[in-house]
């Protein structure tokens, strides 16, 4: 269980700490660029870029990482049966 996912839990959307190597956490780092920061569309853009290689280098899946960030909610790992929040 990523710890920083379970943290994030009660206020996805304005936690700003993301776990290296957690897909979910790569997912909500972009999805924090794009919907939260008020950036120029070229800020975001090369931001997120940056975010996608970071994740990539830590031999995540650029597929999963991009099919997450484009849901409607926010990128957390599903809890685990009997896990507290």
């Amino acid at each position: 269980m990523c710890t920083t996912c379970n943290d994030a839990r009660p206020t996805p959307a304005s936690f700003r700490f993301f776990a290296e190597g957690c897909r979910f956490c790569a997912s909500r780092r972009i999805q924090y660029l794009q919907r939260t920061l008020r950036l120029s569309d070229d800020e975001t853009r090369k931001r997120c870029r940056l975010a996608l290689a970071q994740a990539l280098a830590q031999g995540l899946s650029e597929a999963e990482i991009r099919a997450s960030a484009k849901e409607a909610e926010w990128a957390l790992e599903p809890l685990q049966e009997g896990a507290k929040p």
